[in-house]
Order: structure tokens, then C-alpha cells, then sequence
């Protein structure tokens, strides 16, 4: 059994925020996230839906994929760290995954999945951490810098209104 209080969230979540500088770089949405084992990165992922032309390609799913073998027997012993809070797929796919502890950034407030878990049995007894706000500044200054939209929503729940 792994002690997620034990573990340098500072320094796995600042690899999770070179993900995510590198998606920026690249066009991507800036969110960036890595699977830890044994107080070792097994795997790094970033958002590739614009380069990747998929909306299935968020950074939680890259990372996962990446070591997908390796999560089919210590799933249950690993981390991911990620730069914005799982999205409804990748926290599903988080669970089904069973990877039962979640580091994020920033709380995605368009999202807004904590009552999501609270309200859905099966997901709440698969997460058994739960932790936001590691160098979450941090994490804010990348998506404003790369999408300052995407800040808009994931920071405040709400879309810029276009006028036509």
C-alpha cells in the first residue's frame, strides 16, 4: 500500500507542468500529467487534441496508454499527476484503470467532478485520494500563457460569449 503523503507532490507535479508547457508549445490545450510507481515516473503524457486531431487525446489518456501493461498489475499502486483536474473521461478512465489516487493543479471549475464522485458510489470507492492544489499558480500561469480561453473556462466554469 502506497503513502501519497509521503511522496514529493512538488516535484511530480512540476514534471506534470512540463507536459503541459510542451502541448502549449506544439498548439496543443497545455495540460500535462505523469503516472508515478514506486516513487518513479513510469510514464508522461500531454494533451495532443489539436495535433493529434482527437478528442481523445487528453493528457491523462496519453499517459495511461503509455504504460497500459504495466497499470494492468500496479495500477493500484500508482499516481498520476496532472496540471487541470480529470475531465468526466479521463477520471472514468482513471478508475477503470485502477488507479485509485489523483494529484491535480488546478480545480476545473467548468467540469466541477467532485460532486460528480460524491454522487456516483462506485467512483467515490475507487478514489481514495483526491488532491488539488499542488503549484496550482503554476499551473494557471501555462494555460493563461498558451489558452487563455481554456483558463476562462477551466478557471471560472464559464466560455467566453462570441458575438455574431
Amino acid at each position: 500500500m502506497i503513502d501519497i503523503n509521503q511522496l514529493d507532490h512538488t516535484f511530480f507535479m512540476s514534471e506534470a507542468l512540463k507536459e503541459a508547457e510542451e502541448a502549449g508549445k506544439r498548439g496543443d490545450r497545455p495540460i500535462g500529467a505523469v503516472i508515478v510507481y514506486d516513487n518513479n515516473i513510469i510514464a508522461r503524457g500531454s494533451n495532443r487534441i489539436e495535433t493529434g486531431s482527437s478528442n481523445l487525446k487528453h493528457a491523462e489518456i496519453d499517459a495511461m496508454k503509455q504504460c497500459a501493461s504495466f497499470l494492468q498489475d500496479h495500477a493500484r499502486e500508482c499516481i498520476i499527476y496532472t496540471s487541470v483536474e480529470p475531465c468526466i473521461m479521463c477520471l472514468s478512465t482513471i478508475v477503470m484503470a485502477n488507479i485509485r489516487n489523483v494529484v491535480f493543479a488546478i480545480d476545473d471549475k467548468y467540469m466541477n467532478m467532485k460532486p460528480f464522485i460524491r454522487s456516483n458510489p462506485y467512483i467515490e470507492k475507487r478514489v481514495h485520494k483526491y488532491l488539488g492544489g499542488v503549484l496550482a499558480e503554476e499551473s494557471v500561469e501555462i494555460l493563461k500563457r498558451y489558452s487563455p480561453e481554456m483558463a476562462e473556462v477551466i478557471l471560472h466554469g464559464r466560455r467566453f460569449s462570441v458575438e455574431k
